[in-house]
C-alpha cells in the first residue's frame, strides 16, 4: 500500500553507515522521542481526568466530536485524511473518561492523541518524518489559513516528489520545513483542496486553502488562455471526463457530450459500426446553398490545434482530460473565421509526478434494436394485397386462400419468411483501454492505447479502431518546459456491399414475406431479383473495406522569463498526415431457382432436391476490383507571447499575443479493372489489363491555408470587476487577395456581486453577472470561387473543318472576386450563481445576427447566356435563445448524490434571402424561420355515402391529383387559387403554414450517487415541443410488408370509422401522401441515454497487493424512450419507420489500477 505523507504526518528512521551526522541524527531522534513520550503521558493524564456522558445513535463521528467539544471545552481536531469523520457510529457511555470515550469512537483505527492547550489532535502515527538541515537546502516557513483567514491546525506540508520530507502546521497554523530552492510544496488538509506552491526564491509562504467543494477556482481553457472558472466572463461550459464517462460503450467521443452541456445538441447515432453523432452549438443562423454541407460547423480544437470533427470523434474517452465549449463571441471569436458555429476545446491528459500508475479497463457490450414501425405479417400482407387490388394483380403477387393457409400454419405462425431475422446478428462491441501516468520532477509522461472492435447486424459491417497517444512534458531548466504529443489513429471499416447498410436494413425489413433466403443446405434462393440479400451480407458478392491511418504530432516549448514575473513565450508546431484507402471487390454469384406451388406460386420449396437450375445474378454488370486512395496533410505553427500577474493582490492582469500559420493539402486517385479471364480473385493481376476493362480517376490537388494574428486579454479587480477583450485577424486563401483579411473582435464584462461588502452570502454564496458582444466569422464557403476556371465540355467541341464533335473545354462559372466572409454579430448576457450551499445555476440569453451569407442570387438571364452566375454575400439571418444549467450536490453520511439539468431553446428568422418574382408567399423563406413547416389543411376522411354526397354538393368542382372525391378518401380544404379565390382544385395555391417554427427544447438530466464504493450514474436526454412527419408510413408498396395499421385500421366499407383512409395501389394516384397535419405528430421524448452501476472493491484485501483499485461496472445505453411517437410509430430519433435503428446496449466491464 502506498503511504502518502500528505495524508498523514509520519516519522521516518534511517539505517545508514555510522558517521558523525548519523550519530547526530540518532541523538536528535532520541531527544524527540523522549519529548513525544512525555507529551503522551501528559495527554493520557488529561484524557483520564475528564469524565462526561455521550449518547448518540447512528451519528457521524464529526457530530459526536462536536458534542464532546461543547461539553469539555476541548476542541477535538482530526488531522488525518485517512480517518473518515463521516462514518456513522452509535455511542452510549455515561460518566466515562474522555480516554474511554475516544477509544470507543476510534475503535480499530489505531489512532494517537496530542494535546496542546485546549486542542486534542487525533492522527494515525504510521510514519512521521523529521528532516535534518541539509547544507544544500534552506528553511521555508509560513502560515496556513482557511478561506476565512483563520489558522489551520494540523495541515500537512510535503515537499513534492518526496515521501519523507514533510511536516504539519501548529496551533497557530505555522510551519517550518527544510527544502531545496527549486522545491514545490504540497499543502493538504481534510475538507480543503490540495495546493501546490513553488518555493523558488522565497523564504516565507502564507497559504490560504480553498474549500474542497468550491468549483470556482477550476481552470478552464478559453481560447489561447486559461482562466479560473469564477472569473470567466463568456458563455463557456466545461466537463471533466471521469471514470463513469469512460465506461460508456462508444466508438465516438461526441456521444459523451449528450445532455452534459447546455446549448450543445448531440444527435443519437444509428447502430451502424463507427457511426458518429452530429453536433451543433445553439440554433443556427445561416444556410448553405449546398445541402450536403453544414452551415456554421462546429470548430474542434485538440491540444491547441484546430482539427476536424472526425479527429474529435476518433478520440477515446481514455485520452481526454476535459472538454470546454465556447458558445458566445466573447470566448469563441478568438478562433475568428471558424467560430460562427461555436468551438469545442479538448485537452488530452498529461503526466503527473510520481511512480507510474497503470490503468486498464475492458468492456463488452451486446446491442439490440430499438423500435421501428410495426409491419404486416405474410398473411396480413397477402390479404391486404387482395383488399387493395381485388381481382386485379398489378404486381403479380396475388395470394390464393391455399397459400394464405399454408403460411398461417407452417411458416412462423403466419409471419412468413423474415429476411432480416434470417441474416441478423446482435451487434457487439469490445473495448480495451490501457494508460500509464507518472514521471519525475523533470519529466512527466502519459501514454494511452485503446482498441475498439464493433460488429454490426450484418456480417460485412465491422469497425475496428486503434488509438495510441503519448504525451511527454519535460522541464529542461527551471524556466524552460517542452512538450511532445504523438497520436496515431488506425481505423478499419467493413461496409455494406449491396447499396449501403441503411438501404440493406430497410429492404430486409419489408421484403416479400413469401420469399426465403436459403435452401435447407444454405444455398442462395433465386426470388426473381437482381440479387439475394443473404448472399450480399454473407460476403458472396465481394467486399467493400476502408482503412484509415492518421498520425499526429505536436511539439511545443514554453519559456518563462526570469527577468519579469508572469512573462512567458511559447512556440508550438503541429503536423498530421492522413491516408484513407477504400478497397472494393464486387462479383456476381449463382442463385438456385426453386420449385414453387400454390395457386399463385407463392409457396417456395427450400429442399435442395427441388432446385430446378442455377442462375447467375447480375447485381453488377461485370465482376470488378477497385482501389481508391486519398491522402492529405496539414501543419500549423504558432508563436505565443503571454503575460499574467497580480498586482497589490487585487489587480489580476493576463494577456497573450499569437501568430498562427496553417496550411493543408491533399488529393486522391482511383483505379479499377473488370473481367477476370482465368481466375477470380481480389488481385489486379487476375483482372483484364485491356484498356477497355481498365479505368482511373483522381481529384484535383488542393491546397488551403490561412494566416492569423491573435490577441486575448483579461483584467479583474479584486476578482470582483472583470473585463476581457480579444481580437483575431484571419487571412484565408478561400478569398481573393483584396478580400482575404477579416478582423473579429470581442469583448465582455463581469461583476461578481457576491464579493461586494453589502452582499449577504448566507443564502447565495456566489453571484456573477456577465455580458459579451463580438463578431465571429465563417470561411467554409469553398475555395477558389474568385478565380476563373475551365471545365470539360463533353463531346460538344468542333475543331477545324471536321463536323465531328470532340471533347473540349469551356468556361466555368462567372467569377465573383468580392466573395468574402460570412459574419455573425453575437450578444450574450448571463448569470452564474451558487446558492443554498448545494445548488449552482448558470443561465444565458443570446442573440446572433449573421450577414453576408453566401448564396446564388435569383436573377433572370437570357436563354443565350450559357454561363452560370456566381454566389454573392448578401443573405441575412438572425437567431436567439436561452441556455440553462442547474446542478445540485449533496451528502448524507456515506451517501453522496448529485443532479444536473441542462436545457436550451433557440429560434431563428431569415431576414434577407432572394426569391423568384412569381413565388408564392408560402415558398418565400424571407421573414420565416428556417424550420417552418408548410402543407395542406386536412379536412376529413369521407366515410359514408351521405358524407360523399354532401361534400360533392358543397364542392362540385373538387379535384386533387386528378381525382374526384370518393369513399375512404382524404380530402383537403380548398383555400385559394391563382386568382386569390378557392377554385375547387387542391394544388400548391392551397398550402398553408402548419407550423411557423419547429425548434424543440433540448434537455438533459444527469442523476447519480455513491455509497461505500457503490455508484450509480444515469443520464436522461430528450426534446420537447418538436413535430415530426410520420408520412413515410403512408408510403411503401402492397407487395411488400408495410405498416400494419393499413391492415388493421384503414377505411373499408366494413370499417368506415377507421383512423386511416382507404389504401389504394402504389401504382395509382392517391391523396393520402399529401403533407398535412394528419401526418404531423408531436415527437417529444425522454430517452434513458445511459445507466451505469459500478462497484469499487474494498481496500486492504489480498488483491491490493497487485491492484490499487478494482472496479466493476455495468452500463446500459438507450434503454427506453418515453414518447407517444415511439409508442405509436417508431423511435423519434430515426429518419423513418424503416431507417437503421438506434441500438440498445448492455456493457459489462472491469477497471483496474496498479
Amino acid at each position: 500500500m502506498k503511504k502518502k505523507l500528505n495524508k498523514r504526518a509520519e516519522y521516518l528512521f534511517y539505517d545508514r553507515q555510522v558517521s558523525f551526522f548519523n550519530l547526530l541524527r540518532v541523538f536528535t531522534l532520541f531527544f524527540l522521542f523522549s519529548t513525544i513520550i512525555v507529551s503522551s503521558i501528559s495527554a493520557n493524564n488529561i484524557l483520564q481526568d475528564i469524565k462526561l456522558s455521550v449518547q448518540h445513535k447512528n451519528a457521524s463521528i464529526s457530530k459526536v466530536l462536536d458534542d464532546i467539544s461543547q461539553k469539555t471545552g476541548y476542541s477535538v481536531l482530526v488531522r488525518d485524511n485517512d480517518i473518515d469523520t463521516k462514518q456513522k457510529i452509535s455511542v452510549d457511555m455515561k460518566d466515562k473518561t474522555l480516554d474511554q470515550i475516544l477509544a470507543t469512537i476510534f475503535r480499530g483505527m489505531n489512532v494517537k492523541y496530542d494535546i496542546e492547550g485546549k486542542t486534542i489532535s487525533v492522527y494515525k502515527p504510521n510514519m512521521l518524518s523529521f528532516t535534518s538541515v541539509d547544507q544544500k537546502k534552506k528553511t521555508i516557513s509560513g502560515v496556513i489559513y482557511d478561506p476565512d483567514g483563520e489558522p489551520v491546525i494540523g495541515a500537512n506540508i510535503l515537499e513534492k516528489g518526496t515521501v519523507d520530507n514533510g511536516t504539519i502546521s501548529d496551533m497557530n497554523g505555522q510551519f517550518s520545513l527544510n527544502v531545496g530552492d527549486n522545491a514545490t510544496l504540497v499543502v493538504s488538509f481534510v475538507g480543503f483542496k490540495n495546493q501546490e506552491i513553488v518555493v523558488r526564491g522565497k523564504d516565507k509562504i502564507n497559504v490560504r486553502l480553498a474549500n474542497d467543494s468550491e468549483l470556482l477556482d477550476e481552470v478552464v481553457v478559453v481560447g489561447y488562455m486559461t482562466q479560473k472558472k469564477g472569473l470567466v466572463t463568456g458563455a463557456v461550459s466545461n466537463m471533466k471526463v471521469d471514470e463513469t464517462v469512460k465506461a460508456l460503450p462508444t466508438t465516438s467521443a461526441g456521444n459523451i457530450l449528450v445532455g452534459k452541456l447546455a446549448g450543445v445538441n448531440v444527435s443519437t447515432p444509428s447502430a451502424l459500426p463507427g457511426a458518429a453523432p452530429s453536433i451543433s452549438i445553439r440554433t443556427g443562423s445561416s444556410w448553405y446553398r449546398d445541402s450536403n454541407k453544414n452551415p456554421q460547423p462546429v470548430t474542434y480544437v485538440i491540444d491547441g490545434v484546430v482539427r476536424g470533427s472526425g479527429d474529435f470523434n476518433n478520440l477515446s474517452p481514455n485520452e481526454i482530460e476535459d472538454i470546454s465549449v465556447l458558445k458566445d463571441a466573447a470566448s469563441a471569436a478568438i478562433y475568428g473565421s471558424r467560430s460562427a458555429g461555436g468551438v469545442i476545446i479538448v485537452t488530452t491528459k498529461k503526466g503527473n509526478r510520481g511512480k507510474p500508475t497503470f490503468n486498464y479497463s475492458y468492456g463488452f457490450s451486446v446491442d439490440t434494436r430499438t423500435k421501428n414501425s410495426d409491419l404486416t405479417s405474410a398473411v396480413e400482407a397477402g390479404e391486404l394485397y387482395s383488399r387493395i387490388n381485388g381481382s386485379a394483380d398489378p404486381a403479380g403477387w396475388a395470394w390464393g386462400q391455399d397459400e394464405l393457409d399454408y403460411f398461417r400454419n407452417n411458416i412462423n405462425g403466419g409471419w412468413g419468411y423474415d429476411q432480416l431475422e434470417t441474416v441478423w446478428r446482435n451487434p457487439t462491441t469490445q473495448t480495451h483501454n490501457l494508460s500509464v501516468n507518472g514521471g519525475s520532477d523533470k519529466v512527466r509522461y502519459f501514454g494511452a492505447a485503446s482498441y475498439v472492435k464493433q460488429e454490426g447486424f450484418l456480417q460485412p459491417l465491422t469497425y475496428d479502431k486503434y488509438n495510441i497517444r503519448i504525451n511527454v512534458t519535460a522541464d529542461i531548466t527551471k524556466d524552460l518546459e517542452v512538450f511532445a504529443g504523438i497520436a496515431l489513429y488506425n481505423n478499419f471499416t467493413g461496409n455494406a456491399v449491396f447499396e449501403d447498410a441503411g438501404a440493406n436494413f430497410g429492404k430486409l425489413r419489408v421484403w416479400q414475406p413469401d420469399q426465403p433466403v436459403y435452401t435447407d443446405s444454405g444455398q442462395y434462393i433465386d426470388y426473381g431479383w437482381i440479387a439475394n440479400m443473404g448472399a450480399a451480407v454473407d460476403g458472396k458478392g465481394g467486399y467493400n473495406k476502408t482503412t484509415m491511418l492518421k498520425p499526429q504530432a505536436i511539439f511545443s516549448a514554453t519559456y518563462k522569463a526570469p527577468f519579469l514575473k508572469g512573462l512567458s513565450a511559447k512556440l508550438s508546431y503541429s503536423r498530421s498526415w492522413n491516408n484513407e484507402v477504400n478497397k472494393k471487390f464486387y462479383m456476381n454469384y449463382d442463385v438456385a431457382q426453386m420449385k414453387k406451388s400454390g395457386t399463385n406460386n407463392r409457396i417456395f420449396s427450400t429442399k435442395d432436391e427441388d432446385i430446378i437450375s442455377l442462375r447467375r445474378v447480375n447485381w453488377v454488370g461485370k465482376d470488378y476490383i477497385e482501389r481508391k486512395s486519398g491522402w492529405s496533410d496539414d501543419k500549423q505553427l504558432n508563436f505565443q507571447l503571454s503575460y499574467e500577474n497580480v498586482f497589490n493582490n487585487v489587480h489580476r492582469v493576463a494577456g497573450t499575443f499569437v501568430t498562427e500559420w496553417y496550411e493543408g493539402k491533399g488529393s486522391d486517385v482511383t483505379g479499377g479493372r473488370e473481367t477476370f479471364p482465368v481466375y477470380l480473385t481480389d488481385q489486379f493481376w487476375a483482372a483484364s489489363s485491356a484498356r477497355a476493362d481498365t479505368w482511373g480517376d483522381g481529384a484535383t490537388d488542393w491546397v488551403s491555408g490561412r494566416m492569423s494574428y491573435i490577441g486575448q486579454f483579461s483584467y479583474s479587480y479584486a476578482d470582483k470587476y472583470l473585463a476581457s477583450f480579444s481580437f483575431r485577424e484571419d487571412g484565408s486563401m478561400n478569398f481573393a487577395p483584396n478580400q482575404r483579411w477579416g478582423l473579429f473582435p470581442a469583448g465582455s464584462l463581469g461583476w461578481v456581486i457576491s464579493e461586494e461588502n453589502f452582499f449577504n452570502k448566507s443564502a447565495v454564496q456566489f453571484l456573477k453577472l456577465r455580458a459579451s458582444v463580438g463578431l465571429t466569422g465563417d470561411d467554409s464557403v469553398g475555395g477558389w470561387q474568385w478565380q476563373e476556371s475551365y471545365k470539360a465540355d463533353g463531346k460538344n467541341a468542333y475543331f477545324g473543318e471536321t463536323v465531328a464533335r470532340s471533347v473540349g473545354i469551356t468556361y466555368g462559372s462567372v467569377v465573383n472576386p468580392n466573395i468574402t466572409w460570412e459574419k455573425s454579430m453575437n450578444y450574450n448576457i448571463g448569470v452564474d450563481m451558487n446558492f443554498l450551499n448545494h445548488w449552482r445555476l448558470s443561465a444565458d440569453y443570446w442573440y446572433r445576427n449573421t450577414y453576408d451569407i453566401l448564396d446564388t442570387r435569383v436573377v433572370s438571364l437570357p436563354n443565350t447566356f450559357s454561363l452560370s452566375m456566381p454566389a454573392e454575400n448578401y443573405g441575412e439571418m438572425k437567431a436567439q435563445g436561452f441556455d440553462l444549467q442547474l446542478g445540485y450536490n449533496g451528502q448524507s453520511g456515506d451517501f453522496s448524490y448529485f443532479g444536473n439539468l441542462t436545457m436550451s431553446y433557440g429560434w431563428n428568422e431569415i431576414t434577407k434571402q432572394d426569391f423568384a418574382e412569381n413565388a408564392q408567399w408560402i415558398d418565400v423563406a424571407q421573414g420565416k424561420s428556417s424550420s417552418y413547416i408548410k402543407g395542406w389543411e386536412f379536412d376529413k376522411i369521407i366515410r359514408t355515402q351521405e358524407e360523399l354526397d354532401a361534400f360533392n354538393r358543397e364542392h362540385p368542382n373538387y379535384k386533387h391529383n386528378g381525382l374526384s372525391p370518393a369513399l375512404g378518401m382524404m380530402v383537403f380544404k380548398d383555400l385559394n387559387g391563382p386568382d386569390g379565390e378557392p377554385d375547387g382544385i387542391i394544388n400548391d395555391w392551397d398550402r398553408v403554414m402548419l407550423r411557423s417554427k419547429n425548434f424543440p427544447v433540448v434537455y438533459g438530466l444527469n442523476l447519480g450517487g455513491s455509497w461505500k464504493g457503490l455508484s450509480l450514474d444515469m443520464m436522461f436526454s430528450g426534446k420537447l415541443g418538436e413535430k415530426k412527419w410520420m408520412k413515410d408510413l403512408a408510403g411503401g408498396v402492397e407487395w411488400n410488408r408495410m405498416w400494419n395499421q393499413w391492415y388493421y385500421d384503414s377505411w373499408t366499407p366494413e370499417t368506415p370509422n377507421a383512423t386511416l383512409p382507404k389504401r389504394v395501389s402504389a401504382n395509382n394516384s392517391k391523396t393520402y401522401e399529401t403533407d398535412c397535419e394528419f401526418w404531423l405528430k408531436d415527437a417529444s421524448f425522454m430517452r434513458l441515454k445511459y445507466l451505469t452501476v459500478s462497484y469499487d472493491l474494498p481496500k486492504g484485501q489480498f488483491y491490493n497487493k497487485v491492484f490499487d483499485n478494482v472496479r466493476f461496472f455495468v452500463t446500459g445505453t438507450n434503454l427506453f424512450v418515453l414518447s407517444n411517437f415511439n409508442k405509436n410509430y417508431y423511435d423519434p430519433e430515426i429518419g423513418n419507420g424503416n431507417a437503421f435503428p438506434v441500438s440498445r446496449s448492455w456493457n459489462f466491464g472491469v477497471d483496474v489500477k496498479f
